[in-house]
């Protein structure tokens, strides 16, 4: 795994991953909720990761500016990180610990149904009943759901 990650994820005993594309649609409604999420938890670490070359510095920051995330974006150049924990679309969402072993992988909540297609309401928080669970010394019930969005393509 790439050396500058595995420091990374060093730095707290918890991180919740998402891995991201500028122009996905499904990333620019989802990272919001995500980034919202660093104040509920300040004893977790929150990044974005960016696989592959696809897309210029410039494109990566307007999306950060454009959806406000408050993220550090991890440059997975060569897909190291996305190979390692299957990492398949973006938005997908992955919860490692220290040593990068997956807690928990797939969708943030129930909101999205299929490409596109999203719930009005919803009422399933998988990543946030993850970490509430982990935190609370647990194993979470639910350790993998099926991502939805656009092909993370390698």
């Amino acid at each position: 795994m790439n050396t500058s990650f595995r420091k990374l994820i060093k730095a707290k005993e918890y991180t919740v991953l998402m891995f991201i594309a500028p122009d996905c649609p499904m990333c620019k409604t989802l990272s919001t909720p995500f980034s919202k999420l660093i104040d509920e938890y300040p004893n977790v670490q929150f990044l974005m990761v960016h696989s592959g070359m696809h897309y210029d510095p410039m494109e990566i920051n307007m999306f950060a500016t454009e959806t406000k995330i408050k993220n550090h974006i991890f440059r997975d150049y060569n897909y190291e990180v996305a190979t390692q924990l299957g990492a398949t679309v973006t938005p997908e969402f992955f919860l490692i610990d220290s040593a990068a072993n997956p807690i928990y992988s797939g969708l943030l909540d129930d909101r999205l149904l299929t490409l596109g297609n999203y719930k009005q309401q919803w009422n399933k928080h998988y990543l946030k009943e993850a970490l509430d669970a982990i935190l609370d010394g647990k194993k979470p019930e639910l350790t993998k759901t099926n991502a939805v969005g656009c092909v993370l393509e390698y």
